[in-house]
């Protein structure tokens, strides 16, 4: 799979869920900043979770984009949380010291 999908699952009143599948990267990090946009105004979540259990793969660019979706989500007074981060964005997180802010 080239590019990257999102796809909406609303949980309840209070919590979204975006599931991502393909790869996040500096060519698709707009995508994903982009539908957490178009989420907070539209349904005024207090919690977003963006599902990473399809995610290929991660790079700075990707990890970047999250950082800026955590943002977009704390200025419109919701939590953001990563759910399903495969091993390697796991560890990727990690390392970058986002595990904390995140999961």
């Amino acid at each position: 799979m080239d590019g990257l999908s999102a796809t909406l699952e609303p949980a309840s009143t209070e919590t979204v869920v975006i599931r991502l599948a393909g790869i996040l990267d500096l060519a698709t990090r707009e995508q994903v900043t982009e539908a957490v946009r178009a989420v907070l105004p539209a349904f005024r979540p207090d919690a977003l979770v963006l599902d990473l259990d399809a995610v290929t793969l991660l790079d700075s660019a990707g990890i970047g984009a999250l950082v800026g979706c955590w943002k977009l989500a704390a200025g419109a007074g919701c939590t953001l949380r990563l759910r399903n981060p495969r091993p390697l964005a796991y560890a990727q997180l990690e390392i970058t010291g986002l595990t904390e802010l995140f999961l």
